[in-house]
């Protein structure tokens, strides 16, 4: 049975809401992997947007009823996901993340502060957002990441009181329904990810060697394909993709955009140079929040969010 069915007995969809799974940041830390292979999983239920950001700012406004119609086809038994980083640096996320209710999980990516806003400033520069040129004005004074006129936008902000109050937010919030894990365990053994992730939502084992898909897919350097870009991040295309298009061929689509406007990593002592100076005005700028980085991790790479540690089930 699927969710429109169980659903049309209720007085309004509001009154049935399917289990759920928050991946609400950080960017720039594998959220983009993580969609295209939960996916598969058969008791996870993605919609074809990835970014669907209800649980921010961008989208909030269009309320919980457009929310839950993009899961109209969930089946009985599934669980609902929603990948959508932007939450990271909107203050505003957990409350509306927690007012979903119905024992919400969350699944927090943490990436080392300094190399994460690195990351995030090329990939902004290579798809051509909105953004200040200089590397420098960029962790100083952030941007505003908005889809529509009709919300409010996200100001991404990086400082060290924000990168740690961040987490400390989600651990007080959630407790034991939230999972934290370290990207570099994810670098080292994304297949431990994904089956921690399985393990963490109470669903069968199902992730393998040989289900999955280990190549990274959003790389910080991109081709520049306009006309992709202008497919993925048009509002009045999504919504038109979304009334008229099947889900599964809209996220075949997706899969291959995200493919192709990978570029083939090559050698680039230049850009090698300006990577390791940004990187180490970065570690400077956020030294306070590095140390966090480094300690919140120190005994386990993956943690509940009242501190338990989690079991790896596939160790490196």
């Amino acid at each position: 049975m699927t969710y429109k069915a169980e659903a049309a007995s209720a007085s309004a969809w509001h009154d049935y809401r399917p289990p759920l799974f928050v991946v609400p940041g950080m960017p720039r830390a594998g959220t983009t992997f993580l969609y295209h292979n939960l996916q598969k999983h058969p008791q996870i239920f993605l919609p074809y947007r990835k970014e669907i950001d209800y649980f921010n700012e961008i989208y909030h406004f269009r309320g919980l009823d457009w929310f839950l119609s993009l899961y109209r086809e969930i089946r009985s038994g599934q669980i609902a996901g929603d990948l959508s980083p932007a939450c990271w640096f909107d203050p505003n996320a957990i409350q509306y993340i927690k007012q979903y209710g119905y024992g919400v999980k969350v699944i927090l990516a943490i990436r080392e502060p300094a190399e994460n806003t690195y990351s995030l400033y090329v990939q902004k520069l290579s798809s051509n957002y909105d953004i200040p040129k200089s590397f420098q004005d960029f962790m100083s004074n952030g941007y505003t990441s908005r889809l529509t006129n009709k919300g409010k936008g996200v100001n991404f902000v990086f400082s060290n009181k924000a990168y740690i109050e961040n987490i400390e937010n989600y651990k007080r919030a959630f407790e034991r329904n939230l999972l934290v894990y370290d990207f570099r365990l994810f670098r080292q053994n994304n297949l431990a990810v994904l089956q921690a992730i399985e393990d963490f939502l109470g669903l069968n084992q199902w992730f393998t060697p040989y289900n999955y898909d280990a190549r990274r897919i959003n790389e910080s350097y991109r081709r520049n394909i306009k006309f992709l870009n202008y497919l993925s991040t048009s509002e009045s295309l999504r919504d038109f993709v979304e009334k008229h298009v099947p889900r599964l061929v809209t996220m075949r689509i997706r899969s291959f955009i995200d493919r192709i406007s990978v570029k083939t990593r090559q050698k680039d002592n230049t850009r090698q140079t300006h990577h390791e100076e940004y990187i180490n005005l970065a570690k400077k700028r956020f030294a306070i929040a590095d140390n966090y980085y480094h300690d919140l991790f120190r005994d386990n790479p993956i943690f509940l969010g009242d501190g338990s540690p989690f079991k790896i089930r596939n160790a490196a």
